[in-house]
């Protein structure tokens, strides 16, 4: 994931987490505001026709003989019951506009009703509900999903009139007033609305916000790597210590010293350029030096053959030997000169696949001699590549030979090297894979060093040519290989090459 991705993902679930806690807190105490609104207001009509009745039995009762409890309580349901100015009370407060309360019962200690703001109510059984006062002291996800999703009333209850010892005391009323969760829903959706908008736009302004910030803050980085890139290119970035006072100082600064890192890398590439031409140089002296005697003993060798032929035929494998070990060692010192070479990248535009083609044409005499098949996998969409044709043709060419020679001569079995040419990412790969012998790790871990073969008749030049031509490219040559399952070697180098 890119740096400004990261911080922008960063950044806009760090808003929503806090503007979620922001909502949820909002939600909370705007339940817990309508709830204890409702509980007030339902407790304040409670209270008030409590008082109602409380006038209207003690006017009525004056006159009515009251010996015992039993007698008063029947005196007071008659009242009750038969009361039409309490009746339209209750009708009064339970039609209230813009009110939650839709039901106001007198309910006697038999829990049928006497009176109620709904008259096919009375003498029925009075309805049982949830106490309001059990939601408002419930947790938030109870109390919103009291109010938001529920469909039912939740109660009141107002004792009157308490009967009873004073252990066991038992109301002779109770006023049971119903809240609908409905009415309070229809009054608290339009502020749960506004904060469900103003929280989404808060959380639209944050990401906003943090698009901004993070190419903000990701523009330091770019200037950062753009100046690395020009420094991977050999340009200098002639970069001057910035003032105390310019507000990015602190990048500036990263950028100076790059600048100087670039300088020192610029004289350390010459040095390192004169260096190598010196020694190439002095490799040239010193391999021209010795070729020179090779090339003299090699003629006299082979005069003194023509001479004792004849006369000392014992001698022949002698000569033989020593004509054998002067070939070799004339083989070492031109192999040592195709090392040291210096090497001039010609880069040009060509297709990868025709030129892994190419080779496996050149390749395929010695493949049939050796009861080899050669494939080649090419991509699905033909692409160019910028780089020295010649270079990679010859590495390439290095590597199918080895996969040859790995194979032997076959044996009557299924030897087979397949040549896979691939796109992947800004990198062209050929791939290069036999079911041969596979090799060992130690083998692997020298296989491109200078000189080091694992063939009787091999100079180990190859492969350590073909590495240095892939890291004029900015390429890699790898290899992936375990004893008995073959190999496979692998080029890889930018599809758009630059001179070095």
């Amino acid at each position: 994931m890119r740096l400004r991705t990261r911080l922008l993902v960063l950044s806009v679930s760090t808003v929503a987490v806090i503007v979620t806690a922001l909502f949820v807190q909002n939600l909370d105490s705007l339940t817990k505001t309508w709830l204890d609104s409702a509980a007030e207001r339902s407790t304040d009509t409670g209270r008030l026709v409590q008082s109602v009745i409380v006038l209207h039995i003690a006017d009525a009762s004056a006159s009515l003989p009251a010996a015992s409890v039993e007698q008063t309580k029947r005196n007071w349901n008659r009242i009750v019951a038969g009361d039409k100015d309490l009746a339209d009370v209750l009708l009064d407060q339970a039609t209230m506009p813009n009110d939650v309360i839709v039901e106001i019962n007198i309910v006697g200690d038999n829990g049928k009703v006497i009176l109620s703001s709904i008259p096919s109510r009375q003498n029925q059984a009075a309805p049982v509900r949830e106490s309001l006062t059990s939601v408002q002291d419930s947790g938030f996800l109870s109390r919103l999903g009291a109010i938001v999703t529920s469909k039912t009333d939740y109660e009141t209850r107002i004792p009157l009139g308490m009967m009873g010892d004073t252990e066991q005391q038992k109301p002779m009323f109770e006023i049971q007033l119903l809240v609908s969760s409905s009415l309070l829903r229809v009054k608290i959706m339009p502020e749960l609305e506004r904060y469900a908008i103003v929280s989404l736009l808060a959380l639209l302004a944050a990401a906003a916000l943090a698009v901004v910030s993070a190419h903000l803050a990701v523009l330091p980085v770019r200037r950062i790597g753009k100046a690395i890139d020009t420094l991977s290119t050999g340009r200098p970035l002639g970069l001057t210590l910035p003032p105390p006072d310019r507000e990015d100082r602190e990048v500036a600064a990263v950028e100076y010293k790059l600048s100087l890192l670039g300088e020192q890398m610029q004289g350390a590439r010459r040095d390192a350029d004169q260096m190598r031409s010196a020694i190439g140089t002095l490799a040239r002296g010193v391999a021209h030096e010795i070729r020179n005697p090779l090339n003299a003993i090699s003629l006299r060798l082979e005069s003194l053959r023509m001479r004792i032929a004849d006369e000392v035929p014992e001698a022949e494998g002698e000569i033989e030997l020593v004509s054998d070990e002067v070939h070799r060692l004339d083989r070492v010192v031109r192999t040592f000169l195709d090392l040291n070479r210096p090497m001039e990248l010609d880069i040009k535009e060509f297709d990868p696949a025709e030129l892994a083609a190419s080779v496996l044409e050149i390749m395929r005499p010695a493949a049939t001699e050796a009861h080899v098949e050669l494939r080649l996998l090419k991509p699905s969409a033909p692409f160019v590549v910028r780089a020295d044709r010649g270079l990679i043709e010859q590495g390439l060419l290095n590597i199918v030979n080895n996969a040859i020679q790995a194979l032997g001569s076959g044996n009557g079995t299924d030897c087979r090297v397949n040549t896979t040419v691939a796109l992947r990412g800004t990198n062209c790969e050929i791939a290069v894979t036999d079911n041969g012998p596979g090799m060992p790790q130690n083998v692997q871990e020298r296989i491109f060093e200078p000189y080091f073969t694992t063939k009787s008749s091999g100079s180990g030049i190859g492969l350590a040519v073909t590495k240095r031509a892939m890291e004029l490219h900015r390429g890699t040559i790898a290899v992936k290989s375990s004893p008995g399952e073959g190999a496979t070697m692998i080029l890889s180098f930018p599809v758009s090459g630059r001179r070095v």
